[in-house]
């Protein structure tokens, strides 16, 4: 079956929650307050409390209501809440909503973190626009969550199931041609992406004084003369397509971690990595905002199965004019430019469901925001409903007769053909 619509890439707007008034009493009877992270706002209209989070990148695409989950894909946002009591703490940031698998991770403590069950039953699916309008979905608690939160300020308060509350998805993007894909992976389980550092570059960048570090839970590491560094996937969703189909490989998936760039005295910090294969970019969270950090160049990539683990090997990472003007920015200097080359790129992939924590990571503050993995990360409730959107081209079935199941779906791609076309190629194409 193929999607009513498709969108390679989602452009904004945001996702809204607008708080249950139950839960929100009993945690400001409690003493719990929430605050948002920049650039989240929360804002009071009558009665209501709404937190609102921009979306930043992703992919969904929209079924007809036979097909279920009718809604796939995943999309992510920046900023994002701060729980406090007394003097302790927990900060969640960079949602990205599983809409597949009806689930919510987030950032927290540098780990990702299935934060959310979302509970889809009575969601309702406009069309404003270019504007597509979900609502309606029930945002609750999920075991990991809970015992996090439990764990942090010392208390049993908080439960698996509690409606943190309803959520209002408004989302903006390029439409896609809405073919029938070969294979689709709901949920991608890890493992790694790996960059092989550019030697010519790392030279430069240490001639001029300009030093990498990894941030937890990412690493770092050098066998013989290759510097390599390491990224955990935590969540995303992929799907791939006949090879005729340009992008065929769409979605979208999420890292922890990230790099540290220093000199002088002087930083920039990208975390949580987020790789579109459909568009060949990488982003970034710089400073709280999402940012292209890469250009993907897959042209001479080549992907082989290793047991349960697809491989995807030989793209090249380059450093985009956005990064480039970041980092020249930071430092007070020319050094960087488009295009050049940040390293070579190894994917390692499995399916899902991702564990309930992904990652290592210190936590940022004190040890009682240590998270610790849970049995029963709550299962979620998968949207019943179905529309129609009226976007995103036109049905199409599979000309291949492909037939894959599992994470075996990634080696689909003909040798040759390119994993991610690089941004030119594609605007050719196109």
């Amino acid at each position: 079956m193929a999607p009513s619509a498709e969108f390679i890439t989602l452009s904004g707007v945001s996702t809204n929650v607008d708080l249950d008034p139950a839960t929100a009493q009993v945690l400001k009877d409690n003493g719990v307050s929430v605050a948002p992270v920049t650039p989240a706002t929360v804002s009071t209209s009558g009665s209501t409390t709404t937190a609102s989070f921009p979306i930043t990148e992703g992919y969904v695409a929209v079924y007809p209501q036979s097909e279920t989950p009718f809604i796939r894909g995943t999309f992510s946002h920046s900023g994002g809440l701060k729980f406090s009591a007394g003097s302790k703490s927990l900060t969640a940031t960079d949602f990205i909503v599983n809409p597949g698998t009806s689930t919510l991770t987030a950032t927290v403590g540098g780990n990702a973190v299935q934060l959310l069950d979302l509970d889809g039953t009575n969601v309702k699916v406009t069309q404003d626009g270019s504007t597509t309008r979900l609502e309606g979905t029930v945002a609750k608690l999920s075991a990991t969550a809970a015992s996090a939160l439990n764990s942090t300020f010392g208390v049993t308060l908080f439960k698996q199931g509690i409606p943190l509350g309803v959520v209002r998805i408004a989302a903006q993007g390029v439409a896609g041609p809405g073919v029938k894909p070969a294979v689709e992976i709901l949920e991608l389980g890890g493992v790694s992406t790996n960059v092989d550092l550019d030697p010519a570059t790392a030279t430069v960048l240490k001639d001029n004084g300009v030093s990498i570090a990894p941030v937890a839970p990412a690493t770092v590491s050098t066998n013989g003369g290759t510097t390599t560094a390491s990224f955990p996937i935590s969540q995303g969703y992929v799907s791939v397509y006949p090879k005729e189909q340009q992008p065929f490989i769409r979605g979208t998936f999420s890292h922890v971690g990230g790099i540290t760039f220093s000199a002088g005295g002087k930083s920039i910090t990208a975390t949580d990595f987020i790789v579109n294969p459909g568009n060949s970019e990488l982003t970034a969270t710089v400073g709280g905002n999402a940012v292209q950090l890469l250009d993907l160049d897959g042209t001479n990539v080549a992907v082989t199965q290793d047991g349960s683990t697809t491989r995807v090997e030989g793209t090249v990472a380059k450093l985009s004019a956005t990064a480039a003007s970041a980092l020249n920015s930071t430092f007070g200097v020319t050094l960087f430019k488009q295009g050049i080359p940040l390293g070579v790129v190894r994917i390692a992939a499995i399916a899902g469901p991702p564990p309930a924590v992904v990652g290592n990571a210190a936590p940022s503050s004190s040890p009682s925001t240590t998270v610790a993995p849970t049995s029963g990360s709550g299962s979620g409730q998968v949207p019943t409903g179905g529309v129609d959107t009226g976007g995103g081209g036109t049905s199409g079935t599979s000309s291949d007769g492909i037939l894959l199941t599992g994470v075996a779906a990634m080696a689909v791609i003909v040798t040759g053909a390119g994993l991610w076309r690089y941004r030119a190629q594609a605007d050719r194409i196109n």
